[in-house]
């Protein structure tokens, strides 16, 4: 905004022509911090968006001629919008935080542009937690100021459904197709075991986000561990990248596993009744909840023990709502995904001759789930995928896994992420029939 800008203040309900042709949106609160997370849907004339991309969020902070600048500012470039985009809705949403704009204070719209200035406080907010703030929409030739301020206590997916964005819906499941019977036929040999030692590191830049380990040459005893390390929000590291300080912050971890002949899956978690038993399938032990980094400045972990005989399925699932909205991951302090096998040292894990699978998660996008790896053991060989898929926007159903092993986004009677501290139970449920596949 140039020094000599026109500043007004206006009411809700009023209409103001603008001059300019770039404006940022800022949706400003006194507190608590970070209590307001801002979007923007661009809707043509029947108030519908175009695809879903037209929602622009943190987890698709782009559009044509819309950016997310950061959880508070959208930047909107009116030059840039598509002939059929009539309207830019600027929303703000206090529903990943837990709270209802009642509790918000000072709360205040700003829209800036080169040389004026709109800024408006929407009054009588109470249980809503979403606010519709203002709309940039055409008038002839020209564009509008539409100062809403209309709050919706139903939430964002009543919102999003509003403007015509698809949440958390998923096709009705077909009927699964009769297995043929073919003849028996002989199994080719299996292949020769690979003994070389394994220590792998994928990262984003990874041509191939996929590495395996031949768990058939280990020894009785031999320990296979699967789990979640980070260093902590905030954590700070010098030049060589070493850990200095380490932060504080916690991520909720799960380990959603798949019967590959039932199809069957149950949840494991550090939650109480939900750790599993390396007696019982699916033959996995979470060590516990972590609440930060340990001690000795050691990172924080979570990770479970698992029988490496039984073929089946890990997805390491992430639920990242309780941190800001989103809580993107990787703002946690380089966390990374660690899968070791080995003879076990003095506290029974892997030792440090152990093959080693790391994935570094590299993704700033946010969402209320973030799936960062797919461990399948099939025949012995443990193979590792290392690609980071999101739940769908609003979607608070965990990622999970068909019957034949295929990342499915948002399952009809999959587990719901939810709030520990209302519910003491981090899921609505921990174990059912897989889907089938679609």
């Amino acid at each position: 905004m140039s020094g000599n800008a026109i500043v007004a203040q206006v009411t809700k309900g009023s209409k103001t022509d603008l001059v300019d042709d770039r404006y940022t949106v800022r949706i400003d609160v006194e507190s608590p911090a970070g209590a307001v997370d801002v979007s923007a849907v661009l809707v043509t004339a029947d108030g519908k968006v175009r695809s879903d991309a037209d929602f622009v969020f943190f987890n698709n902070p782009f559009a044509p001629g819309v950016r997310m600048e950061s959880d508070a500012v959208v930047a909107v470039e009116l030059s840039a919008l598509p002939a059929d985009v009539h309207r830019v809705v600027i929303a703000g949403s206090t529903e990943a935080q837990s709270i209802r704009f009642g509790e918000v204070a000072g709360l205040r719209v700003s829209v800036v542009g080169d040389s004026r200035t709109a800024t408006f406080v929407p009054p009588g907010l109470d249980t809503e937690t979403v606010l519709q703030a203002v709309a940039l929409y055409r008038r002839g030739s020209g564009w509008r100021l539409d100062a809403i301020g209309q709050g919706y206590s139903a939430g964002l997916a009543a919102f999003a459904t509003e403007h015509g964005i698809t949440v958390d819906e998923e096709p009705a499941e077909p009927a699964p197709a009769p297995v043929p019977v073919v003849p028996q036929q002989a199994q080719p040999p299996a292949p020769a075991i690979d003994l070389r030692k394994v220590d792998v590191v994928l990262t984003k830049e990874s041509p191939d986000k996929r590495a395996s380990i031949d768990l058939r040459k280990g020894e009785p005893g031999h320990v296979l561990t699967v789990g979640l390390e980070w260093d902590g929000r905030g954590a700070k590291y010098d030049p060589h990248g070493r850990p200095t300080e380490f932060g504080v912050g916690d991520l909720d971890v799960y380990f959603f596993c798949r019967n590959e002949e039932t199809g069957d899956y149950v949840v494991i978690s550090g939650e109480k009744g939900h750790q599993g038993d390396l007696g019982t399938w699916p033959f996995v032990h979470h060590h516990g909840d972590s609440r930060g980094p340990g001690s000795n400045n050691q990172p924080a972990a979570e990770q479970v023990t698992v029988r490496p005989t039984e073929n089946g399925d890990l997805l390491l699932n992430v639920y990242q709502s309780i941190d800001n909205g989103g809580g993107a991951i990787d703002k946690f302090g380089r966390p990374r995904v660690r899968v070791r096998y080995g003879r076990p040292g003095p506290d029974g894990l892997p030792d440090e001759d152990a093959d080693q699978i790391t994935v570094v998660i590299g993704n700033g996008k946010s969402s209320f789930w973030a799936t960062v790896a797919h461990i399948d053991v099939q025949d012995g060989i443990l193979t590792v995928d290392g690609t980071t898929h999101y739940s769908r926007a609003f979607s608070e159903r965990m990622p999970v896994l068909d019957t034949d092993g295929n990342w499915v986004r948002s399952a009809k009677n999959g587990p719901v992420g939810r709030s520990k501290k209302s519910n003491g139970l981090g899921l609505s449920r921990y174990e059912g029939q897989c889907p089938a596949p679609r």
